[in-house]
């Protein structure tokens, strides 16, 4: 083994960023996926299109891309994923909520959702969150380290 000093990307990055970067790539993977068995059609509509259990269709896929995209764009720089983090855990967060109103027999399903892709909705709201949180976390502790005492 060598050791030059470089022990790679992933052991760089803090929890946080880690996080981040799991969560976001679970959701570009997921919103590329939906593409393949979706297509453009019916782009919100309700539809009986699977993806490993979960409804899906092009509204979902695109949202799942873009917020992933955002949130491995943001994995880099800890103040960037605090802002990022926070937006994304606040859209999927509703995004449950709306899935949950969808059960009321009266709202229309424009997200196509189930209770597994509820679930996937709750998760990648939380992490986000988590994330977010982490990254302001890190930055305080980073900024108190540096003060001279």
């Amino acid at each position: 083994m060598s050791d030059s000093g470089d022990t790679g990307l992933m052991n760089r990055l803090r929890w946080p960023q880690k996080l981040a970067f799991g969560t976001g790539a679970l959701l570009v993977i997921w919103g590329v996926a939906g593409f393949f068995v979706t297509g453009f059609a019916g782009f919100a509509a309700e539809s009986p299109t699977w993806v490993l259990g979960l409804r899906v269709n092009p509204l979902q896929n695109v949202i799942h891309l873009v917020f992933g995209a955002a949130l491995l764009l943001a994995v880099p720089r800890l103040k960037a994923l605090s802002g990022t983090g926070l937006l994304v855990a606040v859209l999927f967060l509703v995004l449950f909520g709306l899935g949950l109103a969808r059960y009321d027999g009266e709202v229309v399903n424009f997200l196509n959702v189930n209770p597994g892709s509820n679930a996937l909705h709750l998760f990648a709201g939380f992490a986000s969150l988590a994330a977010a949180q982490g990254a302001a976390w890190c930055r305080q502790c980073d900024r108190a380290a540096v003060k001279p005492a």
